[in-house]
């Protein structure tokens, strides 16, 4: 393992980690549970922020998805796949970051178990962060890819009938 490298084994990171976390409260287990719940609130805010961008595009998508599609099959194409997977990352993030498993149920005989669980719990929410946010930046790469082909190809489709 590369000393530089951001992802490093879970399991001695977290050694390293809950002895930092401990020398960092000094001890003090309602500081480290603080710390810990500081961390997965950020989590969840950020997941939030996805989920709204999310909203926005399915919204968006609703009032001009039609004239996009319009254009040609590929921004058919795009604009499909886009809103999928940006609806995708929304269920990633939802499922994987927005549960709720309460801190103070995480297993634990002593403070050093309780915290590698509850690290565990918050590394699982990161990494189903992630994996929403590289959808969503997948679909809005789709997606904007669709209104571009819309732009190069002003004459093609036009507004849809009423």
């Amino acid at each position: 393992m590369n000393s530089s490298d951001p992802t490093p084994s879970r399991t001695s990171d977290h050694a390293q980690e809950i002895a930092r976390i401990r020398e960092f409260a000094q001890e003090r287990p309602d500081l480290i549970f603080t710390m810990v719940e500081r961390q997965i609130g950020v989590l969840h805010t950020r997941a939030q922020i996805l989920l709204t961008l999310s909203g926005i595009v399915i919204s968006t998508t609703g009032f001009s998805g039609r004239i996009i599609a319009g254009t040609n099959l590929w921004a058919q194409i795009a604009i499909i796949a886009g809103v999928g997977l940006v609806l995708l990352a929304a269920v990633v993030v939802v499922w994987g970051v927005l549960g709720l498993h309460w801190l103070t149920q995480q297993p634990g005989a002593n403070l050093n178990e309780w915290l590698h669980t509850a690290l565990s719990y918050r590394d699982r929410k990161t990494l189903a962060y992630r994996n929403g946010m590289a959808l969503m930046i997948l679909g809005l790469t789709l997606y904007v890819i669709a209104i571009a082909i819309m732009l190069a190809l002003p004459t093609v489709g036009g507004l849809p009938a009423r």
